[in-house]
């Protein structure tokens, strides 16, 4: 992955008079629009009302179901004008792969790629506060998470490049580090009262199982479990497994990148299923919904449970002031969580805002009024978004 940033357009700034604001303005209100979910491709050119209109000419009740729709915000970026911890963040941490959720759904885990000496860190976030600097209450350095998950009790599993590390809630003690090759996909389950971790291996195509020991509030020891007493089982036909999700069912869901496809697999392995996704790298369930980010092809395909192509999610670049292609055009969407009945949260990768310029962040000496507008930071953009998809429930 390319870290070098994209030079911005020149701009010339002797043209332009800073005014910063006296007064620390309330948090922004986010942007946002409403989009709807496509349908199947032989209905997709009709609209929610044309379907109604079509089923009350044909004497038929029809309602919208909850969750047609989704109002995109961003929930959460990096302001390059400001601190975190002590930390200028012009520079880095940039590439947020990796996203996780607290089992209570009040914070985020954000894992970033490029900090801390070309190493990585995670962050957790607070959700419900508006401020970015002070949304991030924890900063762990020195892990490239390329996923992340958490178990009931909150504790936080890290697939770090060559390994899974677990760490407490708050980011501050690590527990227990398990060596893999290239684990690129965790979850947890509780599996007749033991605490169960499942990852998938990138390099070999491989699920791995280890079944976890707990001591109090902690997890202290991992053993290699199941799949016929080795812990790993070869996923037929798997070419580059990354991100994955259990059902509540039990049903393994993973993404393979480069084969094309995601596979839903039974917690025995015997029952396999896939469906071609372009380009799909993470998964998330929230009912009979399964959402799959297509990294580069910048989208969320939506499944139901049995397969079957619903339709896809498109982000409303314009609407939200961010670039659609993002840094040096490998802007793409990445890790991907829900919250039950409610929505979910997206990494955009590599992600900026527009023109070189921000909406987004803090007033500071840096903002500005450009042709009647206010950007809060005029000579640069901010980066790597997570943008949240709040579900609407569409009228009758």
């Amino acid at each position: 992955m390319n870290f070098i940033r994209k030079s911005a357009d020149p701009v010339d700034k002797a043209r332009r008079t800073r005014h910063a604001p006296a007064l620390e303005p309330p948090a922004p209100v986010p942007h946002g629009r409403i989009s709807t979910l496509m349908l199947p491709p032989r209905t997709k050119k009709l609209s929610l009302a044309l379907l109604a209109f079509a089923a009350c000419s044909l004497g038929l009740e029809w309602k919208a179901a909850a969750g047609d729709a989704y109002k995109w915000s961003v929930q959460y970026l990096i302001d390059n004008s400001r601190t975190v911890f002590g930390r200028p963040q012009k520079v880095s941490p940039r590439h947020n792969r990796g996203l996780g959720i607290s089992p209570d759904y009040k914070y985020l885990y954000a894992g970033y790629h490029h900090s801390f000496n070309n190493s990585g860190e995670v962050r957790r976030i607070r959700i419900d506060v508006a401020d970015y600097d002070r949304a991030t209450e924890a900063l762990l350095p020195g892990v490239q998470a390329k996923s992340i998950a958490t178990d009931d009790k909150g504790r936080v599993y890290i697939s770090d490049l060559a390994c899974v590390v677990i760490y407490d809630a708050m980011l501050e003690r690590r527990e227990v580090r398990i060596p893999t090759t290239v684990c690129e996909g965790v979850a947890t389950a509780r599996e007749g009262g033991q605490l169960v971790l499942y990852g998938t291996d990138r390099q070999d195509g491989t699920l791995s199982r280890w079944v976890l020991q707990e001591s109090g509030e902690d997890v202290v020891a991992a053993a290699p479990s199941g799949f016929g007493g080795s812990g790993v089982m070869k996923v037929p036909g798997a070419y580059d497994l990354r991100g994955m999700t259990i059902d509540s069912k039990g049903n393994f869901w993973l993404a393979d990148l480069k084969g094309n496809k995601v596979f839903r697999m039974s917690s025995d392995g015997k029952d396999i299923k896939t469906v071609t996704v372009e380009l799909p790298m993470d998964i998330a369930i929230d009912g009979e919904r399964v959402f799959v980010t297509r990294s580069t092809q910048r989208a969320i395909t939506v499944l139901d449970t049995e397969l079957n192509v619903i339709g896809s999610l498109n982000v409303p670049w314009e609407e939200l002031e961010l670039s659609p292609y993002g840094n040096n055009r490998d802007g793409s969407l990445s890790g991907i969580v829900v919250v039950p009945g409610k929505g979910f949260f997206v990494a955009n990768e590599a992600g900026q805002t527009a023109n070189q310029r921000s909406t987004y962040g803090r007033i500071d000496e840096h903002s500005d009024f450009v042709n009647g507008k206010l950007y809060r930071d005029i000579f640069d953009d901010d980066n790597e978004p997570i943008l949240r998809g709040t579900e609407v429930e569409t009228a009758p």
